[in-house]
């Protein structure tokens, strides 16, 4: 496995159980998350930006501390998947759970709108996926994806 060393290699996280994703423009970034260098709340998953899986590395305590790219190539297909299944199932939390949607002002429909249009291109499905720029206090899309799914 060879090391993610280049600092505008995305990383994209996602839950096992495909019900929430995150990307970060780079490893330092992730790294640089508080929190992400401790220890993760749940099973994730991590994959650069062309669908090739990424294994983490931790210290003896646990916390990440590295990504090393797998040796097999990337999966595309199966990731953008995975992505549509995590924007489904935030749908469905918008709509079967509408109190986030209420203390936001939206409507449901307005909400929805918020959510990624995935298409036929894995790079820009990546980064239609919220991102951590603000820690954990981000926009509507954000917020929702933490309420919807795994959180950290």
């Amino acid at each position: 496995m060879r090391p993610v060393t280049s600092d505008d290699v995305p990383i994209l996280v996602i839950a096992s159980d495909d019900t929430f994703a995150h990307v970060y423009p780079s490893l330092a970034e992730l790294l640089a998350e508080p929190g992400n260098g401790g220890k993760f709340g749940g099973a994730v998953e991590f994959f650069d930006g062309t669908g090739r899986r990424l294994a983490a590395v931790f210290d003896p305590e646990w916390h990440l501390i590295d990504l090393r790219a797998c040796a097999d190539p990337g999966d595309p297909v199966t990731l953008q998947r995975r992505l549509q299944a995590v924007r489904d199932h935030v749908e469905w939390y918008l709509r079967t759970y509408p109190d986030i949607v209420t203390r936001a002002r939206l409507t449901i429909e307005q909400a929805v709108a918020c959510l990624p249009q995935l298409g036929d291109d894995l790079h820009d499905d990546i980064f239609g996926m919220p991102d951590h720029d603000k820690g954990d206090s981000g926009n509507f899309l954000h917020n929702a994806m933490h309420a919807a799914g795994w959180s950290h």
